[in-house]
């Protein structure tokens, strides 16, 4: 009966301490990032040279 309490405790530090909660989200900086054509050109990688 023990373990099982223990077991129990255990899983519930767990959650309580590595849950996510809305004020370490909003406080949180967001990079921005470039989508759909709004980022910088990116030249295609140097030939491998293997002669292909």
């Amino acid at each position: 009966m023990k373990k099982i309490i223990l077991i129990v405790f255990t899983v519930f530090l767990n959650v309580v301490a590595f849950s996510c909660s809305p004020q370490s989200l909003s406080s949180e900086d967001t990079i921005p990032q470039a989508c759909c054509g709004e980022d910088d050109h990116i030249p295609p990688p140097p030939p491998d040279g293997n002669g292909g």
